[in-house]
């Protein structure tokens, strides 16, 4: 009798052991607000989190290339009004009934035009990065996580200045000068336009990847809180019943404390 006590007293002494760590499971878990995963899931969890991440990273890149891309659209829509300007002063500069001191006044302002466009080629960058000026490279962003060429977009190095421009040596100072400046700017302003095209062919790309991207980490992350979160309800639900549980394991061992306590007095 006192052995059938004791096997009994032992069991129920083991389940109250696991009912006790599953209310502090559950209270843990209703405190944090989220779950505590299995391995599978923690696996789960931990690869979907890594993917997330890495797409925001990505959004974060082509973030910073996009920078890169407004600022040179910026100074090209610039060069364009200063252009423009220019080519008004060459187109006055070429009328016949000018005096020399005419010309030569408006040639002033149109150097100072020119200058003003070399100055922004020159300062169209964003932390070392300028994709307009002469001689620079090829700007690389990663826009996607798989590695290789394929995560990669290319902002292509346009390099332009004023002689590529046609428009460095240009004089309005005489007739036929003035007449050649406006030949050379009207071929300027087209390159321009070709330029702000390319620009923003590249732009329209890369923002279709900063959405594509911020999505999937969006989505990722979801599926990550999914995992982890967990429902409040039916935790409340089972921390009762596991209460429950525990009363009536600590009523059963009272008595069969009782009980036996009982069979050592018979046997005295």
């Amino acid at each position: 009798m006192s052995s059938l006590i004791s096997s009994l007293s032992s069991t129920l002494t083991s389940g109250i052991n696991a009912v006790q760590k599953g209310i502090v499971d559950t209270q843990s878990q209703l405190a944090t607000g989220s779950k505590i995963l299995n391995a599978a899931e923690i696996g789960i969890v931990t690869r979907l989190s890594a993917q997330a991440t890495g797409y925001r990273s990505v959004s974060q890149n082509i973030a910073a290339g996009t920078n890169v891309i407004n600022v040179g659209n910026t100074a090209l829509s610039s060069i364009t009004t200063l252009l423009s300007q220019a080519k008004d002063i060459a187109t006055q500069a070429a009328n016949a009934g000018l005096q020399t001191s005419d010309r030569t006044a408006l040639n002033t302002t149109f150097g100072q035009l020119v200058a003003q466009v070399a100055n922004l080629i020159t300062n169209a960058g964003v932390n070392g990065e300028n994709v307009l000026v002469s001689g620079g490279t090829n700007l690389t962003v990663q826009s996607g996580i798989t590695g290789g060429t394929a995560s990669q977009t290319t902002i292509t190095n346009l390099n332009i200045s004023t002689t590529s421009l046609g428009v460095n040596l240009t004089t309005v100072a005489t007739q036929t000068g003035a007449q050649s400046a406006i030949d050379s700017l009207t071929t300027a302003l087209a390159s321009v336009s070709t330029f702000q095209s390319t620009l923003s062919a590249t732009k329209t790309g890369l923002d279709s990847s900063a959405a594509a991207s911020l999505s999937l980490s969006t989505n990722l992350q979801a599926t990550v809180d999914s995992i982890q979160s967990v429902d409040q309800t039916a935790l409340q639900a089972k921390l009762q019943q596991l209460n429950n549980q525990q009363s009536i394991d600590y009523y059963l061992i009272s008595q069969m404390n009782t009980a036996a306590q009982a069979a050592l007095t018979i046997f005295r």
